[in-house]
């Protein structure tokens, strides 16, 4: 697959008949872990457009994000992931970064940069995504600090100019400044139907979402 930015890229590589290797990198939300329940989370769900309902049976999907996982931590583990050639590869980090609050910040960018950097120079297309929302009771006083680490990778994510997929901005817009507490497992990590809020957030940004779609539909419950 080309190394190519935007949406376009990806609705092109959707629409060719060369299978697509997509990768999952990242921490907690990212791997799906515990917090979904018995609910799909949102790299599943994707999935499922994908593989079954777009009828790519050819594609594969890796996941390589793990809880509690920093940026620093995702940079240690990119080799392995890398080893497997992705075509795709879909960021999930910052939420655990954010506990360094802004003494953490300058860092951050820089490890950011350097994700973006390593990742692009495979030829990989890159799908940057800001973290989620936190309550107000989140630890670790987050919902001070994800602002501006959200902002950062909007920045780099600009200036790598890679597609960014915005879940910050959704989740505070409608939580007034807040995430919603009906999208979220616990102060920190989104439920089941916050994953189904994600999946929404990433098919639109994506051009995968469409109306008639089954499992778009599950999206909106």
């Amino acid at each position: 697959m080309a190394n190519t930015t935007g949406s376009t890229a990806v609705a092109a590589a959707v629409q060719s008949e060369e299978p697509i290797r997509w990768a999952t990198i990242g921490d907690s939300i990212a791997q799906g872990a515990h917090w979904t329940g018995a609910e799909r989370d949102y790299v599943q769900l994707l999935e499922e457009r994908v593989r079954y309902e777009l009828t790519r049976t050819t594609d594969s999907f890796v996941r390589w994000a793990v809880s509690g996982a920093t940026t620093a931590d995702t940079l240690n583990r990119l080799p392995a992931a890398l080893a497997q050639s992705p075509d795709l590869v879909l960021i999930g980090v910052g939420t655990n970064d954010a506990k360094a609050g802004p003494d953490g910040l300058d860092k951050f960018a820089d490890q950011y940069d350097t994700l973006l950097s390593t990742l692009q120079d495979t030829g990989a297309t890159v799908v940057a995504q800001t973290p989620t929302a936190v309550l107000r009771t989140s630890r670790y006083n987050l919902g001070d600090h994800l602002p501006a680490y959200a902002e950062t990778i909007r920045t780099v994510a600009a200036r790598h100019d890679v597609l960014l997929v915005d879940h910050f901005a959704h989740w505070t817009t409608a939580g007034n400044g807040w995430a919603p507490a009906e999208w979220m497992a616990d102060p920190t990590h989104p439920s089941g139907r916050g994953h189904r809020v994600i999946a929404k957030t990433l098919f639109e940004t994506l051009d995968l979402f469409a109306a008639g779609s089954a499992c778009c539909r599950l999206l909106e419950n």
